[in-house]
This record gives structure tokens, C-alpha cells and sequence, in this order.
């Protein structure tokens, strides 16, 4: 299963009615589904490697602007079979931005919201050679109040300047060769405080607007270069190799800390201060791919070579009280002076050879299988303590198969291993600057896609999987306490069940449980933080039969009751977030064009939560989201 390839012009663009599954689809300014690059069944796919670009592998730094991607799409369960070399927990594809036809073309977005963000961004492609040479080229600048969490707060703006090209050059019909380059400017990013209670209990409630730190702003640059060709060197045998650098730079950054918070919202506050923090890697892959026929089979053989190399510098960090305060009141503080320290050196490096088999019987079965053999190194120096270094070398395999029972129901099952880095033991440890044991990762999942009807399509399923747990001891020590054991259901139902109404809707039960030995005396909950039993995202669009330029649309997204803290003793409430919206596509100056309106969390409903971040944070209110997208 692959998502609907990307409108050459993006005036029409819909997540909804372009989504073939609930499992996750980005496209521009939009997602739909359970998951996306932030996280999959409960765990980063960036953080575990999982990043490619046009199938690709790709160690991701800094993030991708959408100046050069269309957008993403996860592949997890029966969307992973037929694509080589999965891992577990899934992957996050970017879909590098569409050359074109060589047709001059451009699209205009002007967006508003939420809260105060705003901002235009033009994309487009021009040829430069006719077909043969083609330059898709954007330039955004925009005022963003995205944060941590993944969400958006009043006042807590930055502005964000990106410029991307992916040029195409295709000197026959036998080879095309891609260019990346990616640049990405951020500034006066203000500081978004963590609050932490001082006892069992969530913090009071505060307001939801602003209450930062105005000196608090961060800097940060991001880049990313590359290149991709795909070659058919004969009929049988195909090329397709890519590399690339992804870096980023965070000259200036802080945290904003509200520790020991008592049940009347006093708390001590503390700011941290952080020097130049930087990291670098330099990825790539190289493919050789077969393709045989004998009749009704068909058989792939997949030659693989690929690895990354990271260089970091991070810590050197400094924090100052800066006295008691009162969380609800945001009051301003000087700007204190920090004293910093040496950063920390971190090289990682990764290096992958494998070979994988995929069998086609007439569209009636596939099964495939694979192998890989890793050379993981990674070195450590932390100023002040003994350097530290680790080496492994596993070899990992993967095997995914699917049976067609009839034209409806088709089921499918899979066994996936993974190696991903663990990082450090941090400065607060026992052991700081100790190097984590590469975490072995495994999955096993199966289920079935059934078609409800020809235009409705429902994916459900089980799965398994499994990486190690490192936490502090009783000791103060950073080591392996255990196990992440997640077990979960998953649902996806998309499609047209009606005419003129599309829908989209993903549902996860799962729990992520810790599994170790006297875990409650190192303090330890037997469930993961932030983890929800339930979750869901549900969405659906219609079109007006009476005025097909205009349709409405609504979406839900639910997460259950999470523990907040690692013993468990403290759980965040539900919640649900609903939007509500519409379209409405119309000519403007001759050209197609769309209006877009969105008006988020309709029942301003706002609690403590947690998410990717430390700490608690309060859900944001009621806000609107529009944007005018025009082809020119």
C-alpha cells in the first residue's frame, strides 16, 4: 500500500480524501492518522533511525522543511511488506517535493494561525532543459508559535526562514539524479517553561497564555544536503543510492524550570543556560536491486550497503535559581549570568551491509525475508570523567508475509529485529558520560485487511515489541533495569462509504509496560510515562453535493489517561481534541485556488498533560487555523 502521490500543484490537497490508511499521512501543512514522525506505537522513529527520504536511509538531525518534501507517510504492518529492510515500530518515509513535467508551475500559501502565527511560503518548479532539467525551488518565512509537545501556544512565537531546491536532471529515461538542499533559520524562539510537582498531586490550574520569559529566546540553524539516483543499468538489475548530510546548530537556548510545586502553585524556579549545542551525521545508502520473472512469480534479490555518521556536541550547560515564584503569574526575571563548561564530544557510527529476498505469486502471496549485519561504534568524552566507548556487532534479519484468501480479506504477519543507539548516562548520574549498551530492539505484529466495499478499506491488527529500559537505580546509577515489552491493537477503516464523504480513522489500545526485576525499589512503575492505554484519531470530510468547490470537515483525536511520572503514582486525564472546518475551492485571478479554515479544540477544554517533553504542560485553548492556497 503506498499514499496517493502528491497533487503536482497543491490547491486541491487533502490529507483525508488522499490517505489510504489511518497509520499516518502528511501532506503540506496537514496530517491525518495515528502517527507521524513524532512518534509510532509509542516511541520516536527519528530517535531509533527510522527515517528515510524516497526509501532511502536518512539519519535525520534537523527536520526537513516542506520546501523539500511533499510530505510523509508510515509504513508499519501490511504497509511495510514489499518494502525492504523494515524496523520495528515502523518507519517514517519522505516524499521528496515532485519535479513535475516540466511545466513551469508555482503554489502560494498564506497562512493565519493558530494563536499568532502567520506567515506566506511560494514553491514551485521551472525548467531549466526542458524535461531533461528541472528546478523545484520554495522560500517560506513565517511566525510560528509551534512547541514542544507538538503543539500551539499563545506568545510563544519564533520566527522560522527556510529556503529548499530538490533539482531533477534526467538525461534518458534510464536515469534520474536528485539534488537536496535545505536551509532552515530560526529566531527569537521563546522558552516554553516545565513545571514539576513537589509531591502526588498535578500542579493547580493556570492560565494558558504566555508565561515565559521574554530574554529567553533561542537560535537555531538547520541544513541538510543530499543526493539520490535511480538507475536501471539493465532489464533485469536497478540502482538507487542516496547520501546525505543533515545538520544542526543551536548557537543559544535555555529551560525554563518551575520545580517543587506545591498545591498552591508556589514553586522554586530555576533557568538553564545551554552553549553552543551541535550535532552532524553524514547518512547514506546504496541499493542494488534485481527483478525476475517466471510466469506467475515474481522475485526480487536486494543488495544493501548502508550507515551514518553523527559527531554531537552537546552540555556545558549552567542553571541558576532564580527565586520563588508563583506558576500562574509568569512574572519576569533579570537575565542571569551563566558559567559555562566544556560541551561533551559524542561520535556514533553505523554500518550496514545486508541482502533481502521478495517473492510475488500473481498478486495471491508475498513473502519476504532478510538479513543484516551491523558495526556499531560509538565514543564518548565527557569533561571531567574517563572516556567512554562501546562497540557491537549483531546481525538482524526481518521476514513479512501476506496471503490473499479472496478479493476481500488478506492476511498478512511479520518478525522484525532493530538496533538503535542508547545514548549516555547524563551529567545528574552516578555514572554521567557512561555509555549506554545499543539497545536490540524486536517486533512481531500480524492481522488482516479486509475491503468493507470497493472504496472502504479496513486494516486491523496485533503486535509485539520489545527494547531494553534504562533508568537511574537506587544508586544513582543510569543502567538497564529492565525491559519496554509493548503489547497493542491496532485499527485502521478508510475510504468513501458514502458518496462525497471520506473518512479516516485509526484507533490504538496498547500498553507499554516496564518488565525487570524489583523494579518498585528502584521506583519504577510497571507502565512507561506518557504511555496511554487508549488512543484514537478519527476524521471525515464531505462534500457538499449541491457545491462540490465546497466541503466540510471534522476530526477527533483522543488520548487516554497516561501515568505522568515513573513510579506511576500520577496519571494525566483524558483527553479529546476536536476540530472542526471547511473548504471551499474557487478561481482567483484565474488560477485554482482554495480557501482553508479549521477551528481547533471546539470545546476549549485544557488540562495537564505530558508529551515528547519533561514536565507537565497545560493543553492549549480554543484557536483558529486558516490558510489560502493558490497555483500559479
Amino acid at each position: 500500500m503506498h499514499a496517493a502521490a502528491a497533487h503536482a500543484q497543491h490547491a486541491a490537497d487533502n490529507a483525508v480524501t488522499s490517505a489510504e490508511d489511518a497509520f499516518g499521512l502528511t501532506l503540506g501543512l496537514e496530517s491525518v492518522g495515528l502517527y507521524g514522525p513524532q512518534g509510532i506505537r509509542g516511541f520516536s522513529p527519528q530517535a531509533a533511525g527510522n527515517i528515510r527520504i524516497d526509501g532511502l536511509y536518512f539519519d535525520e538531525q534537523g527536520s526537513l522543511s516542506e520546501r523539500v518534501v511533499e510530505g510523509s507517510t508510515t509504513r508499519i504492518g501490511i504497509t511495510e511488506i514489499g518494502y525492504a529492510f523494515p524496523a520495528p515500530t515502523g518507519i517514517v518515509d519522505y516524499d521528496l517535493r515532485h519535479a513535475g513535467d516540466g511545466t513551469p508551475r508555482a503554489t502560494i500559501i498564506a497562512n493565519a494561525g493558530p494563536f499568532g502565527a502567520y506567515g506566506v511560503s511560494v514553491d514551485g518548479a521551472t525548467p531549466l532543459a526542458g524535461k531533461e532539467l528541472i528546478l523545484p525551488i520554495g522560500l517560506s518565512t513565517q511566525v510560528s508559535t509551534q512547541t514542544p509537545g507538538n503543539g500551539a501556544y499563545p506568545g510563544y512565537t519564533s520566527r522560522v526562514t527556510n529556503f529548499g531546491a530538490t533539482p531533477q536532471w534526467s538525461p534518458n529515461d534510464r536515469i534520474t539524479v536528485r539534488g537536496l538542499f535545505d536551509w532552515q533559520e530560526t529566531r527569537n524562539a521563546k522558552t516554553f517553561p516545565q513545571f514539576f510537582t513537589a509531591g502526588e498531586y498535578l500542579p493547580p490550574a493556570i492560565p494558558t497564555g504566555y508565561l515565559g520569559q521574554d530574554w529567553a529566546r533561542s537560535e537555531s540553524l538547520t541544513k541538510s544536503l543530499g543526493a539520490l539516483v535511480a538507475a536501471h543499468l539493465t532489464r533485469t538489475w536497478s540502482l538507487n543510492a542516496g547520501i546525505f548530510r543533515s545538520m544542526v546548530d543551536t548557537p543559544l537556548s535555555y529551560t525554563d524550570l518551575y520545580t517543587g510545586i506545591l498545591p498552591n502553585g508556589e514553586s522554586d524556579h530555576y533557568m538553564v543556560g545551554y552553549p553552543d549545542q551541535s550535532s552532524a551525521s553524514t547518512s547514506g545508502e546504496v541499493r542494488l536491486t534485481g527483478h525476475f520473472h517466471e510466469g506467475d512469480w515474481h522475485h526480487q534479490l536486494i543488495l544493501v550497503a548502508r550507515g551514518r555518521n553523527v559527531l554531537a556536541h552537546y552540555g556545558g550547560d549552567d542553571t541558576v535559581y532564580v527565586g520563588p515564584a508563583d506558576i500562574d503569574l509568569g512574572l519576569q526575571v533579570p537575565p542571569p549570568v551563566f558559567a559555562y563548561s566544556a560541551r561533551t564530544d559524542d561520535r556514533t557510527q553505523l554500518w550496514s551491509v545486508g541482502s533481502a529476498y521478495h517473492l510475488d505469486w500473481d498478486k495471491f502471496a508475498e513473502l519476504e525475508v532478510g538479513l543484516q549485519q551491523e558495526s556499531y561504534h560509538k565514543s564518548v568524552a565527557t569533561p571531567g570523567v574517563p572516556s567512554g566507548r562501546l562497540s557491537d556487532r549483531p546481525l538482524r534479519g526481518y521476514a513479512n508475509s501476506a496471503i490473499v484468501l479472496n478479493r476481500l480479506v488478506t492476511l498478512y504477519a511479520g518478525y522484525t529485529q532493530g538496533l538503535e543507539d542508547s545514548g549516555v548516562a547524563p551529567n545528574d548520574a552516578e555514572n554521567r558520560g557512561a555509555v549506554l549498551p545499543a539497545s536490540r530492539t524486536w517486533q512481531v505484529e500480524g492481522g488482516v485487511r479486509f475491503l468493507v466495499t470497493s472504496n472502504v478499506k479496513l486494516v486491523t491488527g496485533v503486535y509485539e515489541l520489545q527494547k531494553p529500559y534504562f533508568n537511574f537505580d537506587t544508586y544513582g546509577v543510569d543502567r538497564q533495569l529492565g525491559v519496554q515489552r509493548a503489547k497493542g491493537y491496532e485499527l485502521s477503516l478508510s475510504g468513501q462509504p458514502l458518496t462525497n464523504l471520506d473518512i479516516n480513522i485509526g484507533v490504538l489500545v496498547d500498553k507499554v509496560a516496564i518488565v525487570g526485576p524489583d523494579l518498585a525499589a528502584e521506583g519504577v512503575g510497571p507502565v512507561a510515562v506518557g504511555q496511554p492505554r487508549l488512543q484514537y484519531s478519527a476524521s471525515a470530510n464531505y462534500t457538499i453535493p449541491w457545491w462540490s468547490a465546497a466541503s466540510l470537515d471534522v476530526s477527533a483525536q483522543h488520548f487516554g489517561v497516561a501515568p505522568a511520572t515513573v513510579d506511576n503514582r500520577i496519571y494525566v486525564p483524558a483527553i479529546t481534541f476536536l476540530s472542526v472546518g471547511g473548504r471551499y475551492e474557487f478561481r482567483m485571478f484565474g488560477k485554482n485556488s482554495t480557501l482553508r479554515v479549521q477551528l481547533q479544540n471546539v470545546p476549549n477544554y485544557t488540562v495537564w498533560t505530558v508529551a515528547f517533553t519533561p514536565g507537565y504542560f497545560m493543553t492549549a485553548r480554543r484557536t483558529m487555523f486558516a490558510y489560502l492556497t493558490t497555483d500559479i
